[in-house]
């Protein structure tokens, strides 16, 4: 590991000829001068007059900086010490980051052109990150914009950047139109808005992954703001605490409270076990559920894990829980876990036998190595009913549309390895 260079870079002050090389090495000297392990001696109205003017002078030494990048760029400066470009070049000497050179390269430019903002920023009147803003503002303005309203856009803005922090001055710039064209600007924000509708709803995606281990499900997921706000809303409804069985903000285990996260996850938890049966689509026949298949010593209190039907296992105490509040669909099974009987016998397979189906076939496509979910999937008699086969689950299987293709046309041949698995060969 090198020691840092602690001697100021290039000439002694006195020797350069350039007023701003000559400030900048007068400024790393007076600098060594300095000592910040003695700021404890300021009292607290001098240490406010001097955060106050550190501040203004680093707004000023970055107007500095930027202009002194825009030349350099016009100037060849990169090409001379070899590099391809000026973000480049101070990837390579100061050791920014690709995209925060960039950033300074932007801002820049932005500065050349925009006088007012410079000269505010040269002043020491707010901070390179709202120079930022404003510019950004500035550059997104139509081109064919009337000059005039490009001057008193940037009028508005620098003077609203003397008395606003960057987070209020985005959300001032965002509504730049209503100072610019107060009566368009209405119409202007309807089309706005609603084509970030629009790119919103196709945006929207849902990423969810379950451990059994853990027993816990996450997930990533984005969706249009309407929907975003209705969902924040009924998780608020269900954290209220004045409702007649509150969520306890307080863990059990330990007797620590709970964050505002770890709360509205429960609530989450909540809102979809209060989902009504029979409001969502149906899939396959049936409505969305999650089968869980317990014996009936399990169901009476015994200890053994209930299975889903994806696959995951739960506790004989969460199955049990799950069978008093959403029901029980009875079922005979065999010495090897096969269903036997579920409901009458009919020409179209019932909810019930594709429930049953659903378990057998560990709640995916019957097809060997297929994994498309068995809620998709259509029921497939496997000796076809015109031909005397029977709606009974031992001749059934449920198999995915494309699989399900395959299984009726006479080129194929289904071979069945066990109940609920098939395999399928073509004919030769």
């Amino acid at each position: 590991m090198t020691a840092a260079n602690t001697e100021p870079p290039g000439r002694p002050a006195l020797s350069r000829v350039h007023e701003v090389h000559r400030f900048l090495g007068r400024l790393h000297e007076v600098m060594d001068g300095v000592d910040s392990d003695r700021v404890w001696a300021l009292s607290p109205v001098e240490m406010a007059e001097c955060v106050r003017e550190a501040y203004a002078a680093q707004a000023r030494l970055a107007e500095l900086t930027l202009a002194l990048l825009a030349q350099a760029e016009v100037s060849g400066v990169a090409a001379c010490e070899g590099a391809m470009s000026m973000p480049a070049w101070l990837r390579e000497h100061i050791h920014l980051a690709p995209a925060a050179a960039k950033r300074e390269m932007r801002l820049a430019h932005g500065l050349a052109r925009h006088r007012l903002v410079r000269e505010a920023l040269a002043a020491g009147a707010f901070p390179p990150a709202s120079a930022t803003v404003v510019v950004d503002a500035l550059d997104a303005l139509p081109s064919d914009l009337d000059p005039d309203l490009v001057v008193r856009a940037e009028q508005h803005l620098v003077g609203e950047a003397h008395a606003h922090d960057t987070g209020v001055l985005r959300r001032i710039a965002d509504h730049l139109d209503e100072v610019l064209d107060p009566d368009g600007a209405d119409r202007r924000l309807a089309v706005q808005l609603a084509r970030a509708e629009a790119l919103a709803a196709r945006r929207a995606f849902c990423r969810l992954r379950h451990d059994e281990t853990t027993q816990t499900t996450d997930g990533v997921f984005r969706i249009p703001l309407v929907q975003g706000v209705r969902l924040q809303r009924m998780l608020e409804a269900l954290l209220n605490p004045g409702r007649p069985d509150p969520i306890d903000p307080i863990d059990p285990e330990t007797g620590v409270r709970l964050s505002a996260e770890e709360l509205r996850g429960r609530a989450l938890a909540e809102l979809v076990d209060r989902i009504p049966k029979g409001t969502l689509p149906r899939t396959g026949g049936c409505d969305p559920v999650v089968v869980v298949t317990l014996d009936l010593a399990t169901l009476l209190g015994g200890l053994k894990a209930a299975p889903l039907d994806t696959g995951d296992a739960v506790s004989p105490g969460t199955a049990r829980r799950l069978a008093a509040r959403y029901g029980i669909i009875p079922a005979v099974l065999g010495s090897s876990s096969e269903v036997l009987d579920l409901g009458r016998k009919a020409r179209f397979y019932t909810v019930k036998q594709r429930l049953a189906m659903t378990v057998q076939q560990g709640g995916v496509c019957a097809v060997e190595d297929c994994a498309r979910p068995a809620a998709w999937a259509d029921a497939h008699h496997l000796h076809q009913w015109q031909h005397g086969g029977r709606t009974d689950l031992k001749d059934g299987v449920l198999v995915c549309r494309p699989h399900h293709t395959y299984a009726d046309h006479p080129d194929y041949r289904v071979e069945r390895l066990r109940p609920g698995h098939i395999r399928l060969h073509r004919r030769h």
